[in-house]
């Protein structure tokens, strides 16, 4: 990574030095927040403003907001050090997340104004995309330049979104698009640091798979997502259902070949590992649940919670850690944090499965596993994304 001069990053406040500091900050704030108030309505749904419908917010909330705000963090601060440019920083980092955090507010306090708050998530997305587009096409890095054309496919489906937000079931179906479309991002990404995480930390080396079966693993994750948010009509279940199986094995393989459980004694590789198991077992549960909404539903909650918010927490704790200059360390409760996560992926997505008199009872548990997890993030990352460097280096 490029390093600016001292007088420059000294001008600069710590939170808008790298992105991942305000996006990480401001997705794990969202995920308490955004959560309470789903937890609330749940609990007391009399308090709800329905010009807006529960379920579309929560759902839209959860991936354009929680999500985005890692998505957007992580791979600014990434480019920087793929490409050896320097990172975005300053007033173009305020403006960015200045336009997440607007689209937010107009979704909670006035979601009346549907037109501000889509105009809001644009800018994001066109900001995002730029900055990220810009140092990757200036050095040429065909590896990257997968990652704007991911950004412009979230941004369509954010659009359509609310172009449906009276309409659920659509919706509802354009979410779990969504899904799986940052969950292509985990698959690219993860693909990357999980290996070489474990590899260094372990003193292993982590031969690469062969190329095709890493192409395929994104290919198949891709297409699911496509087909999920198109709807093509006559689309034969069998052939979703195929692509579920097919996608598992190569996740399957990968997963195995990265050696997982070597990694038992260390919560920010378990943590990696254990997230990305959610892929296949989400791929498997999604090609027997062709013939059953009511389940697709909630299995779709275990890649969500499972896989996007368990590698989240996971990549959220390593990577601050790591570009702060402290030890790759975590105290005991942010293990446990790892582990709520992925407990309140399995306690949303089975009980319902098994009796839906469940259910309520399922969100509610969920929901508050997973206040606990990312609240004790906050507790112990804010001093440490508001503040300089410990080394003194820029970032």
């Amino acid at each position: 990574m490029q390093i600016s001069e001292p007088s420059v990053q000294q001008a600069v406040a710590p939170l808008w030095r790298l992105a991942f500091r305000a996006g990480f900050l401001a997705a794990a704030a969202f995920a308490v927040l955004a959560m309470l108030r789903w937890l609330t309505w749940i609990t007391w749904p009399q308090h709800w403003d329905y010009q807006m419908f529960p379920a579309w917010w929560h759902g839209h909330e959860m991936i354009f907001g929680f999500a985005m705000a890692v998505v957007a963090g992580f791979l600014l601060s990434a480019v920087a050090t793929w490409t050896g440019l320097p990172g975005t920083r300053g007033r173009p980092l305020v403006l960015l997340f200045g336009l997440w955090l607007l689209a937010r507010l107009v979704l909670w306090l006035a979601p009346g104004l549907l037109l501000l708050a889509w105009l809001a998530e644009m800018g994001f997305f066109a900001l995002l995309t730029w900055e990220l587009g810009k140092r990757v096409w200036a050095t040429r890095q065909r590896r990257n330049m997968i990652f704007p054309p991911l950004l412009l496919a979230l941004a369509a489906l954010c659009s359509a979104s609310y172009l449906a937000h009276a309409d659920i079931p659509r919706a509802t179906q354009l979410h779990f698009a969504a899904v799986w479309m940052i969950t292509v991002l985990v698959v690219i990404i993860g693909g990357r640091v999980i290996p070489l995480f474990t590899g260094n930390r372990l003193g292993l080396k982590i031969t690469p798979l062969p190329a095709w079966l890493e192409y395929s693993a994104i290919a198949l994750t891709i297409a699911i997502a496509a087909l999920v948010a198109l709807q093509p009509s006559n689309l034969p279940k069998s052939l979703l259902a195929g692509l579920g199986i097919l996608g598992a094995t190569a996740h399957l393989v990968r997963l195995g070949h990265w050696r997982g459980w070597q990694t038992w004694r260390i919560p920010l590789l378990w943590s990696m590992h254990l997230s990305y198991l959610c892929i296949p077992l989400a791929m498997l549960a999604f090609a027997a649940a062709q013939h059953s909404p009511v389940a697709m539903k909630n299995i779709m909650h275990l890649l969500a919670i499972g896989t996007i918010g368990g590698m989240i927490l996971a990549m959220m704790a390593r990577v601050a850690l790591g570009h702060t200059g402290r030890p790759l360390e975590v105290p005991g409760y942010i293990a446990v944090a790892f582990a709520l996560v992925f407990i309140a992926a399995i306690v949303r997505a089975v009980p319902p499965l098994l009796d839906p008199a469940l259910s309520q009872l399922a969100w509610r548990w969920s929901a508050i596993l997973w206040i606990v997890a990312f609240a004790s993030y906050l507790v112990h990352y804010w001093p440490v994304l508001s503040r300089p460097r410990v080394d003194g280096k820029d970032g």
